[in-house]
Protein backbone atom coordinates (compact mmCIF):
# COMPACT_ATOMS: atom_id res chain seq x y z
CA UNK A 1 0.00 0.00 0.00
CA UNK A 2 1.45 3.55 -1.11
CA UNK A 3 1.20 6.80 0.30
CA UNK A 4 -1.67 7.06 -2.08
CA UNK A 5 -4.00 5.28 -0.70
CA UNK A 6 -4.59 6.35 2.79
CA UNK A 7 -5.78 9.85 4.04
CA UNK A 8 -5.55 11.40 7.40
CA UNK A 9 -8.45 13.78 8.12
CA UNK A 10 -8.19 16.19 10.88
CA UNK A 11 -10.96 17.96 12.06
CA UNK A 12 -9.69 21.73 14.08
CA UNK A 13 -11.71 22.32 17.78
CA UNK A 14 -13.70 25.60 18.49
CA UNK A 15 -12.08 29.32 18.43
CA UNK A 16 -10.99 31.07 14.78
CA UNK A 17 -8.29 28.87 13.21
CA UNK A 18 -5.33 29.40 10.69
CA UNK A 19 -5.92 29.62 7.29
CA UNK A 20 -6.24 26.12 6.71
CA UNK A 21 -3.03 25.75 4.19
CA UNK A 22 -1.01 27.68 7.19
CA UNK A 23 -2.36 25.82 9.78
CA UNK A 24 -1.84 22.41 7.62
CA UNK A 25 2.01 23.84 7.84
CA UNK A 26 2.41 23.71 10.86
CA UNK A 27 0.81 20.87 11.94
CA UNK A 28 2.50 18.71 9.88
CA UNK A 29 5.84 20.36 10.96
CA UNK A 30 4.66 19.10 14.67
CA UNK A 31 3.65 15.66 13.12
CA UNK A 32 6.68 14.83 12.13
CA UNK A 33 8.40 15.75 15.37
CA UNK A 34 5.94 13.46 17.04
CA UNK A 35 7.09 10.65 14.44
CA UNK A 36 10.29 11.08 14.97
CA UNK A 37 10.14 10.44 18.87
CA UNK A 38 7.92 7.61 18.13
CA UNK A 39 11.42 6.40 16.80
CA UNK A 40 9.77 6.71 13.17
CA UNK A 41 12.46 7.03 10.41
CA UNK A 42 12.37 10.80 7.97
CA UNK A 43 10.94 9.35 4.94
CA UNK A 44 7.92 7.99 7.23
CA UNK A 45 7.36 10.92 9.03
CA UNK A 46 7.18 12.44 5.50
CA UNK A 47 5.17 10.14 3.98
CA UNK A 48 2.60 10.44 6.91
CA UNK A 49 2.59 14.36 7.08
CA UNK A 50 1.72 14.23 3.26
CA UNK A 51 -1.50 11.88 3.60
CA UNK A 52 -2.55 14.84 6.82
CA UNK A 53 -5.32 17.29 5.60
CA UNK A 54 -6.67 19.99 7.70
CA UNK A 55 -10.81 20.41 7.33
CA UNK A 56 -10.73 24.43 7.67
CA UNK A 57 -14.77 24.54 8.92
CA UNK A 58 -14.03 27.59 11.61
CA UNK A 59 -13.99 30.58 8.79
CA UNK A 60 -17.72 29.50 7.81
CA UNK A 61 -18.51 29.22 11.51
CA UNK A 62 -16.72 32.51 12.89
CA UNK A 63 -16.51 34.45 9.18
CA UNK A 64 -12.46 35.31 9.85
CA UNK A 65 -9.55 33.69 10.06
CA UNK A 66 -7.45 32.75 13.49
CA UNK A 67 -3.76 34.38 13.64
CA UNK A 68 -1.13 32.35 13.19
CA UNK A 69 1.15 34.47 14.02
CA UNK A 70 0.52 34.50 18.06
CA UNK A 71 0.87 30.62 17.53
CA UNK A 72 4.24 30.86 15.89
CA UNK A 73 6.51 31.30 19.18
CA UNK A 74 5.04 28.78 20.89
CA UNK A 75 4.99 26.30 17.83
CA UNK A 76 8.90 26.79 17.74
CA UNK A 77 9.18 26.28 21.39
CA UNK A 78 7.78 23.21 20.86
CA UNK A 79 10.21 21.88 18.53
CA UNK A 80 13.03 22.94 20.14
CA UNK A 81 11.97 20.67 22.73
CA UNK A 82 14.26 22.36 25.31
CA UNK A 83 11.68 21.97 27.81
CA UNK A 84 11.77 19.18 30.56
CA UNK A 85 9.08 17.10 30.66
CA UNK A 86 9.13 16.38 34.03
CA UNK A 87 8.43 20.36 34.83
CA UNK A 88 5.91 20.36 32.29
CA UNK A 89 3.76 17.35 34.22
CA UNK A 90 4.61 19.42 37.37
CA UNK A 91 2.85 21.63 35.92
CA UNK A 92 0.28 20.94 34.59
CA UNK A 93 -1.04 19.02 37.38
CA UNK A 94 -0.67 22.20 39.50
CA UNK A 95 -3.76 23.93 41.47
CA UNK A 96 -4.09 25.77 38.93
CA UNK A 97 -5.26 23.67 36.25
CA UNK A 98 -7.27 21.68 38.72
CA UNK A 99 -9.55 24.55 39.08
CA UNK A 100 -10.05 25.15 35.57
CA UNK A 101 -11.14 20.80 35.46
CA UNK A 102 -13.41 21.06 38.66
CA UNK A 103 -15.57 24.12 36.98
CA UNK A 104 -16.09 22.15 33.81
CA UNK A 105 -16.80 19.12 35.91
CA UNK A 106 -19.47 21.50 38.04
CA UNK A 107 -20.58 23.03 34.72
CA UNK A 108 -21.17 19.23 33.48
CA UNK A 109 -24.00 18.44 35.71
CA UNK A 110 -24.92 21.48 37.14
CA UNK A 111 -24.83 24.25 34.18
CA UNK A 112 -26.85 26.78 35.16
CA UNK A 113 -24.95 27.56 38.94
CA UNK A 114 -21.55 26.38 36.82
CA UNK A 115 -22.20 29.40 34.34
CA UNK A 116 -22.10 31.76 37.52
CA UNK A 117 -18.89 30.88 38.25
CA UNK A 118 -17.41 30.44 34.30
CA UNK A 119 -14.59 32.54 33.74
CA UNK A 120 -14.74 35.11 30.63
CA UNK A 121 -12.86 32.18 28.72
CA UNK A 122 -15.59 29.49 29.60
CA UNK A 123 -18.49 31.67 29.26
CA UNK A 124 -16.84 32.18 25.35
CA UNK A 125 -16.73 28.82 24.50
CA UNK A 126 -20.30 27.70 26.07
CA UNK A 127 -21.50 30.21 23.49
CA UNK A 128 -19.87 28.49 21.19
CA UNK A 129 -21.22 25.28 21.99
CA UNK A 130 -24.48 26.38 21.64
CA UNK A 131 -24.28 28.37 18.23
CA UNK A 132 -23.14 24.91 16.93
CA UNK A 133 -25.72 22.54 18.86
CA UNK A 134 -28.46 25.18 17.58
CA UNK A 135 -27.70 25.39 14.35
CA UNK A 136 -27.80 28.88 14.60
CA UNK A 137 -27.57 30.27 10.63
CA UNK A 138 -26.98 26.63 9.64
CA UNK A 139 -23.37 26.89 11.48
CA UNK A 140 -23.61 23.43 12.50
CA UNK A 141 -25.01 22.04 8.93
CA UNK A 142 -21.89 23.93 7.13
CA UNK A 143 -19.24 22.35 9.92
CA UNK A 144 -20.45 18.94 9.25
CA UNK A 145 -20.94 19.32 5.20
CA UNK A 146 -16.71 20.10 5.10
CA UNK A 147 -16.23 17.28 7.16
CA UNK A 148 -18.15 15.12 5.17
CA UNK A 149 -17.30 16.38 1.69
CA UNK A 150 -13.42 15.25 2.72
CA UNK A 151 -14.23 11.81 3.83
CA UNK A 152 -16.76 11.61 0.91
CA UNK A 153 -13.71 12.18 -1.49
CA UNK A 154 -11.06 10.25 0.15
CA UNK A 155 -13.50 7.10 0.34
CA UNK A 156 -14.37 7.73 -3.46
CA UNK A 157 -10.95 7.08 -4.47
CA UNK A 158 -10.26 4.24 -2.26
CA UNK A 159 -8.24 6.08 0.31
CA UNK A 160 -8.62 4.37 4.13
CA UNK A 161 -9.15 7.20 6.73
CA UNK A 162 -7.82 7.99 9.63
CA UNK A 163 -10.17 10.59 10.94
CA UNK A 164 -8.73 12.57 13.77
CA UNK A 165 -10.79 15.48 16.19
CA UNK A 166 -9.46 17.64 18.40
CA UNK A 167 -11.20 19.39 21.56
CA UNK A 168 -14.99 20.12 19.86
CA UNK A 169 -13.66 19.05 16.47
CA UNK A 170 -14.34 15.51 17.66
CA UNK A 171 -18.19 16.45 18.40
CA UNK A 172 -18.26 17.87 14.84
CA UNK A 173 -16.42 14.66 13.14
CA UNK A 174 -18.67 12.44 15.48
CA UNK A 175 -21.79 13.81 14.40
CA UNK A 176 -20.77 13.96 10.62
CA UNK A 177 -20.21 10.30 11.78
CA UNK A 178 -23.87 9.38 12.29
CA UNK A 179 -25.38 11.98 9.80
CA UNK A 180 -23.70 9.78 7.11
CA UNK A 181 -24.57 6.36 8.59
CA UNK A 182 -28.48 7.24 9.07
CA UNK A 183 -28.75 9.73 7.14
CA UNK A 184 -26.99 9.13 4.13
CA UNK A 185 -26.60 5.79 4.31
CA UNK A 186 -23.10 5.84 3.89
CA UNK A 187 -21.72 2.14 4.12
CA UNK A 188 -17.73 3.44 3.97
CA UNK A 189 -16.02 3.19 7.30
CA UNK A 190 -13.47 5.06 9.06
CA UNK A 191 -10.10 2.62 9.39
CA UNK A 192 -9.62 4.62 13.03
CA UNK A 193 -10.95 7.66 14.72
CA UNK A 194 -8.64 9.43 17.03
CA UNK A 195 -9.95 12.28 19.70
CA UNK A 196 -7.85 14.40 21.12
CA UNK A 197 -8.89 15.97 24.08
CA UNK A 198 -12.25 15.42 23.64
CA UNK A 199 -15.24 17.23 25.36
CA UNK A 200 -17.19 14.21 24.23
CA UNK A 201 -16.60 12.69 27.86
CA UNK A 202 -18.73 15.67 29.29
CA UNK A 203 -22.76 14.50 29.71
CA UNK A 204 -23.41 17.85 28.40
CA UNK A 205 -22.04 17.24 25.17
CA UNK A 206 -23.65 13.32 24.32
CA UNK A 207 -27.07 13.97 25.37
CA UNK A 208 -26.99 16.75 22.65
CA UNK A 209 -25.11 14.52 19.74
CA UNK A 210 -27.04 13.29 16.74
CA UNK A 211 -28.60 10.10 17.97
CA UNK A 212 -28.46 11.21 21.47
CA UNK A 213 -32.46 10.55 21.66
CA UNK A 214 -32.48 6.83 19.60
CA UNK A 215 -31.72 3.50 20.83
CA UNK A 216 -29.76 0.58 20.05
CA UNK A 217 -27.73 0.87 16.97
CA UNK A 218 -29.74 4.16 15.61
CA UNK A 219 -28.09 5.80 18.58
CA UNK A 220 -24.53 5.56 17.16
CA UNK A 221 -22.38 5.80 13.74
CA UNK A 222 -21.55 2.35 12.34
CA UNK A 223 -18.51 3.56 10.53
CA UNK A 224 -15.86 3.38 13.20
CA UNK A 225 -13.49 0.15 12.61
CA UNK A 226 -11.60 1.76 15.75
CA UNK A 227 -11.64 4.70 18.21
CA UNK A 228 -8.23 6.03 20.31
CA UNK A 229 -8.79 8.53 22.60
CA UNK A 230 -6.01 11.08 23.68
CA UNK A 231 -6.43 13.49 26.61
CA UNK A 232 -3.40 15.15 28.30
CA UNK A 233 -2.24 14.80 31.31
CA UNK A 234 -3.94 18.34 33.15
CA UNK A 235 -6.67 18.69 30.33
CA UNK A 236 -9.72 19.86 31.89
CA UNK A 237 -12.07 19.14 29.09
CA UNK A 238 -11.78 15.87 29.04
CA UNK A 239 -12.36 15.72 32.77
CA UNK A 240 -9.91 12.12 32.98
CA UNK A 241 -12.61 10.22 32.11
CA UNK A 242 -12.34 7.38 29.39
CA UNK A 243 -14.76 7.08 26.46
CA UNK A 244 -14.25 3.61 26.57
CA UNK A 245 -16.86 3.66 28.90
CA UNK A 246 -19.18 6.35 27.81
CA UNK A 247 -19.48 4.84 24.96
CA UNK A 248 -19.11 1.06 25.55
CA UNK A 249 -22.37 0.39 24.19
CA UNK A 250 -21.15 1.09 20.87
CA UNK A 251 -18.79 -2.47 21.26
CA UNK A 252 -21.34 -4.19 22.93
CA UNK A 253 -23.74 -3.42 19.70
CA UNK A 254 -20.76 -4.64 17.72
CA UNK A 255 -20.59 -1.30 15.96
CA UNK A 256 -16.77 -0.83 16.71
CA UNK A 257 -13.77 -3.47 17.03
CA UNK A 258 -12.53 -1.30 20.36
CA UNK A 259 -12.17 2.02 22.09
CA UNK A 260 -9.28 2.48 23.92
CA UNK A 261 -8.04 5.59 25.72
CA UNK A 262 -4.41 6.72 26.69
CA UNK A 263 -4.84 9.65 29.29
CA UNK A 264 -1.30 9.77 29.69
CA UNK A 265 -0.34 12.06 27.17
CA UNK A 266 2.05 15.38 27.86
CA UNK A 267 0.84 18.26 25.90
CA UNK A 268 4.26 20.58 25.97
CA UNK A 269 2.91 23.37 23.97
CA UNK A 270 3.54 26.81 26.10
CA UNK A 271 1.75 29.82 24.69
CA UNK A 272 1.88 33.55 26.29
CA UNK A 273 0.10 32.84 29.06
CA UNK A 274 2.34 29.77 30.08
CA UNK A 275 1.78 26.15 29.56
CA UNK A 276 -0.97 25.04 27.25
CA UNK A 277 -2.29 21.12 27.76
CA UNK A 278 -5.15 21.37 24.85
CA UNK A 279 -3.34 23.15 22.24
CA UNK A 280 -3.42 20.57 19.15
CA UNK A 281 0.09 21.36 17.71
CA UNK A 282 1.38 19.93 21.45
CA UNK A 283 -0.43 16.91 20.82
CA UNK A 284 0.55 16.26 17.27
CA UNK A 285 4.34 17.07 18.18
CA UNK A 286 3.74 13.97 21.49
CA UNK A 287 5.39 10.97 21.21
CA UNK A 288 2.08 9.61 22.09
CA UNK A 289 0.34 10.47 19.16
CA UNK A 290 3.80 9.99 16.78
CA UNK A 291 3.55 6.36 18.14
CA UNK A 292 0.02 6.08 17.49
CA UNK A 293 0.06 7.45 13.47
CA UNK A 294 3.39 5.67 13.03
CA UNK A 295 1.69 2.17 13.92
CA UNK A 296 -1.26 2.89 11.69
CA UNK A 297 0.90 3.79 8.74
CA UNK A 298 3.44 1.02 9.59
CA UNK A 299 -0.06 -1.52 9.59
CA UNK A 300 -1.60 0.25 6.60
CA UNK A 301 1.94 -0.68 4.23
CA UNK A 302 2.37 -3.71 5.17
CA UNK A 303 -1.55 -4.36 4.47
CA UNK A 304 -2.75 -5.70 8.33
Amino acid sequence: MSIADFEIIFVPGIRPKPRAAEHQEQLRRCLHAGISKAGGSGEEASAIAEAFRVVGWSFDFYGEHGDLQKDLPGIERLLAGKDQLEDDVREATALKHRIGGWLYALWDHLPLFAELLATPRMETRLREVRHYFRNRNGAGIAARRQVATELQEAWGKGKKVLLIGHSFGSVIAYDTLWELTHLHHNNNVVACFVTMGSPLTLNYMRTRLKGARKRGVKRYPHSIAEWVNLAAIGEVTALDRKLANCFRKMCKLGLTRSISDNLELVNQFHGPLGLNVHKCYGYFASEVAGSLLLDWFRKQKSGL
